[in-house]
């Protein structure tokens, strides 16, 4: 991989692949939720036809069933408490006293005062089209770089510079033309941004003025520190978005667990109450019925634990992907294999 070829994205990276990435980071949910709730439905209903002692005389005999539906309740009550627990402790956020508020504000303000005088006009609300402005004076700054680079009498110089301009181009102008179609509260904006990969350019800039600085004019100096001055400043607007993105998804997964958790406590206490060996007399498709009635009601209960795993899983990628701020790349796949820039490593 040479120097300024772009490294992988979120979806790019050698140990995932479309299913991998759709069951960690791209797909819904709440689907994800019905898929592995279906899956065990069927794991369950598989097990019952293939299990040489009837799913009736284990019912009959034992307490399995009772057990099973026993645990179900206990955890789904459990379950339901926690979750209203961290509900009322992201909601707690949202108060406060009049100073932290004013504080909160005047923070928001100051950084959009900051992008406003970089772009020389009022930052949009949303947040897609905030973004959007860092990636338009990326184009802006990079072309700058481009032009200012273009007389320089080290042609190595001049080539580096126009490279990783054109990168930085391209790349800003891919992710622009994607955050037009998203919209925050799904997972669009932050899968967008997420794959603008600014650590690296920072990086490479700061790393190509450094070798080349003794040569450089004055333009040629502010032209790097102005693009790195926009890169510098999109670490924290996306930290500030994947910050507000987890607490929307919190209260989103909060909301799930009570939709699904009710539910699941009813189907348990009638499992628990009414289920005995003379229930559902015949079979359905070949399988007996109560044992598609206990797989349903099973798979129903568990439900809100399959929410909740595929919340978290979501979440901790994003986390763990985007541990760092600033030029630092911590795993060893975002890595280009050379990063000789043509000075000392």
């Amino acid at each position: 991989m040479s120097e300024f070829e772009p490294s992988e994205t979120v979806y790019e990276r050698p140990d995932g692949g479309r299913v991998r990435n759709w069951l960690l980071l791209t797909g819904n949910r709440n689907v994800l939720a019905g898929v592995l709730t279906v899956g065990l439905f069927l794991v369950l209903v598989g097990g019952g036809w293939v299990n040489v002692v009837p799913l009736r005389t284990v019912i009959q005999t034992g307490t399995h069933v009772e057990r099973l539906f026993q645990a179900f309740i206990g955890s789904l009550i459990t379950g339901i408490t926690l979750v209203v627990t961290l509900n009322q402790l992201v909601l707690s956020r949202e108060l406060g006293p009049l100073g932290d508020q004013r504080e909160r504000m005047a923070g928001s303000l100051s950084f959009r005062e900051e992008i406003e005088d970089l772009s020389g006009s009022v930052a949009p609300p949303d947040p897609a089209s905030f973004l959007a402005v860092f990636m338009a004076q990326s184009k802006e700054r990079a072309d700058r770089l481009r032009e200012a680079t273009a007389t320089d009498a080290d042609e190595a110089l001049r080539d580096r510079a126009e490279t990783l301009a054109d990168r930085i181009h391209a790349h800003a102008d891919e992710v622009e033309s994607r955050l037009s179609d998203a919209r925050f509260g799904r997972f669009d904006v932050l899968r967008t941004v997420l794959d603008y990969d600014y650590s690296w350019n920072t990086y490479a800039l700061r790393r190509l003025r450094s070798e080349h600085d003794d040569s450089l004019s004055e333009a040629e100096r502010a032209a790097f520190d102005d693009l790195v001055e926009v890169l510098q400043l999109f670490g924290p607007a996306r930290e500030h978005f994947k910050t507000l993105y987890f607490r929307w998804e919190l209260v989103n997964f909060s909301r799930g667990i009570l939709y699904t958790g009710i539910p699941a406590l009813a189907v348990s206490m009638l499992g628990l109450l009414y289920i005995d060996p003379n229930s559902f007399a015949g079979t359905t498709a070949g399988v007996d019925t109560i044992v598609v009635v206990v797989s349903a009601a099973a798979a129903v209960a568990t439900t809100p634990f399959f929410l909740l795993a595929a919340y978290i899983v979501r979440l901790g990628t994003v986390a763990q992907r985007t541990l760092a701020i600033g030029p630092f790349v911590l795993r060893e796949a975002e890595r280009p294999d050379d990063v000789d820039l043509g000075g000392s490593r």
